[in-house]
C-alpha cells in the first residue's frame, strides 16, 4: 500500500516533464514525445502484429530530439520513467520491459 501511495505521489510531480526539462527539451519536443507515447500505448492495446519495436520507439525519439540521436542512456531513462508517470504509461512501460532490450552505448 506504501509503494502505491509513493507511485501517485511521483505521478503528481510530472516525473516525465522533469527528465525532459533537464535534457533541456522544448514545449515543442515534449509535446511531440507525449504524442508519440500515446501512440505507442494504443499500438501495445492493440493486434500483436501492430506493436511497437525498439527500433520504432528509437527512430521517433531521435527524430523528436536530434540532439539526443542515438544516446541510449537517454532512451533508457524515458523508459524507467515511464514506470512512474501517467497510468498508461505504466502499461507501456511494462510491454516494454517484457519486450525490449536497449544496448548500452559502447566506450
Amino acid at each position: 500500500m506504501m509503494q502505491a501511495l509513493l507511485v501517485r505521489i511521483l505521478a503528481t510531480t510530472r516525473p516525465l516533464a522533469n527528465v525532459l526539462e533537464a535534457y533541456g527539451a522544448t514545449e515543442t519536443q515534449e509535446q511531440a514525445l507525449y504524442k508519440c507515447l500515446d501512440g505507442l500505448v494504443e499500438r501495445v492495446r492493440g493486434p500483436e502484429r501492430d506493436r511497437p519495436s525498439l527500433a520504432y520507439f528509437q527512430m521517433h525519439v531521435d527524430g523528436i530530439f536530434p540532439t539526443l540521436r542515438g544516446d541510449r542512456e537517454f532512451q533508457q531513462l524515458l523508459i524507467d520513467t515511464l514506470k512512474i508517470e501517467r497510468p498508461a504509461y505504466r502499461e507501456l512501460h511494462a510491454y516494454v520491459a517484457g519486450n525490449w532490450s536497449i544496448p548500452r552505448d559502447r566506450a
